[in-house]
């Protein structure tokens, strides 16, 4: 018999000993040991479920996708996700069944009181590690492709109006306020990118920003306005640190204005005309602007910074100014 085959008679007999009678044992173990010889006995691998209960194989899916250039946040919440997926329902990744996701996602609702949005981006990361481990044959089948969409209504993106975008500059009180609100119109780019811009970054003469590390860690340039040179200017003649970011904290010792304090700052300024206002509504307008501008999409999507034009086109949606101005166009 296989080695394997002796470390399981030998265990039987321990647990027997205790519980059979002498010659009732011997019995046993002759009937065993004539059923073995047909047999190779494995022991089923464990290693792929360590003590913590979170499976290794969790660290080679986020691996491969840091690979395929997923941001650092995108990465971190992946992670925190399947780890706390894990640690809930405490088995296996090869025993998971679409009955251990609904009543993953089920508890997380009443427990987190998360919305259905938020729990269909659950189910989807769960949906994409299953999925990469069939690709990489750990498994056979996505238990997760049998869990139902979480039907969820999508939050209508509504951009600033000119004129409350005017009045958000209106009442900026600071021309840090002034140039961070400037910047992120006429740029468009994302908080994070904001928080990571050096002052070695910009280019002057060309009124551009090199962005080193978007989304996906894809590097583009993009394009500001003489309205923002001139806020940029005035608020960099106040500075008077040698911390190499473009915005910094208002107290000493100044470093870098990190994402939160910008989506903060901007909130704030919002509040002050009454107007829910964030980076990504400024990112938005930006975008609605290009659009009805006339702009390209191809050219759009490459200033955003975006890796499909699908993305994109999120923002092209019409409004009934827009298509009661071109009926006007096309009918008066």
């Amino acid at each position: 018999m296989p080695d394997s085959s002796e470390t399981f008679r030998s265990q039987m007999v321990s647990r027997l000993y205790d519980t059979l009678p002498q010659d009732q044992l011997q019995s046993v173990l002759a009937v065993l040991d004539s059923a073995l010889q047909d047999y190779d006995i494995t022991r089923k691998p464990v290693a792929l479920v360590p003590a913590s209960g979170i499976p290794e194989v969790v660290k080679y899916f986020l691996a491969s996708k840091a690979v395929e250039n997923l941001s650092r946040g995108t990465l971190k919440i992946y992670g925190l996700r399947l780890e706390d997926f894990f640690r809930r329902i405490q088995k296996p990744f090869s025993d998971v069944r679409a009955n251990d996701i609904r009543l993953y996602l089920y508890w997380y609702k009443t427990e987190k009181h998360a919305s259905d949005g938020y729990l269909d981006n659950i189910r989807r990361i769960l949906s994409a590690f299953f999925s990469w481990l069939v690709t990489n044959e750990y498994l056979v089948r996505n238990p997760c492709s049998s869990v139902e969409c979480i039907k969820h209504q999508v939050p209508e993106r509504i951009p600033l109006t000119p004129y409350e975008l005017e009045e958000l500059r209106w009442v900026c009180r600071t021309v840090r306020e002034k140039a961070l609100v400037d910047l992120l119109y006429s740029s468009g780019i994302r908080a994070s990118e904001c928080s990571a811009v050096n002052l070695s970054d910009i280019d002057w003469k060309a009124r551009s920003i090199v962005i080193r590390h978007g989304k996906g860690d894809k590097r583009r340039t993009v394009y500001f306005n003489a309205e923002s040179e001139l806020s940029l200017r005035k608020y960099l003649e106040t500075r008077q640190d040698d911390c190499e970011a473009l915005f910094v904290t208002i107290r000493r010792p100044h470093h870098r204005l990190g994402i939160r304090s910008i989506e903060t700052e901007i909130g704030k300024i919002g509040q002050r005309c009454e107007h829910h206002v964030f980076p990504h509504k400024l990112r938005h307008t930006f975008a609605t602007s290009g659009l009805r501008g006339g702009m390209p999409l191809d050219k759009l999507q490459a200033l955003m910074g975006h890796a499909k034009p699908e993305t994109t086109l999120i923002y092209a949606k019409q409004d009934q100014t827009d298509l009661q101005r071109e009926h006007s166009r096309v009918y008066a």
